[in-house]
């Protein structure tokens, strides 16, 4: 009888573990934060959520465009004509190819770093009200907990666990 006691508590220990990993899905997290990465109470983090992915497509286009943009200006080099724009003055396109694409290549490079800057410098304030609640609903409660729990408990480690979830967040 003891076996199989033992049998089913490792049944449900095993189903306990499957609903864990579940729920550690990047869809599972995403659905338990998306209510503090879109309050519906503030519109104008709505707004910064919408910028931010925008941008985010945008930095993403920059980063595809830059392989071309190198592909381009090694082509002008070595005197390939795949170019997205010919000449029809053979020798100045030779000269001007390489030294555009090159030039258009850093430029890519800038403007992905730029927009990655500035998508994370609107997203900052969506972030920092997400973890500013997120804090303040584990504070209280930290604080529901009865005096038991906090008597038996190393309370100063589980302080410490929460400040780093914080700040992973």
């Amino acid at each position: 009888m003891a076996h199989t006691d033992s049998h089913r508590s490792t049944g449900k220990a095993q189903a306990s573990a499957g609903n864990q990993a579940e729920k550690a899905t990047l869809i599972g997290t995403l659905a338990h934060l998306w209510p503090y990465i879109w309050p519906g109470d503030r519109a104008d983090l709505k707004m910064r959520v919408v910028w931010s992915v925008v941008l985010l497509l945008i930095a993403k286009l920059a980063t595809l465009s830059v392989p071309f943009t190198f592909k381009w200006a090694i082509d002008g080099l070595s005197g390939t004509p795949s170019a997205p724009v010919q000449s029809t003055n053979w020798a100045m396109w030779l000269i001007a190819s390489p030294l555009l694409m090159t030039v258009s290549y850093g430029a890519v490079r800038v403007i992905m770093a730029v927009l990655t800057q500035w998508r994370d410098g609107i997203f900052a304030r969506v972030a920092m009200h997400a973890v500013r609640k997120l804090a303040y609903i584990t504070f209280v409660h930290m604080h529901e907990l009865s005096l038991r729990f906090h008597l038996e408990r190393k309370t100063g480690g589980l302080t410490r666990v929460l400040e780093r979830g914080r700040a992973g967040i």
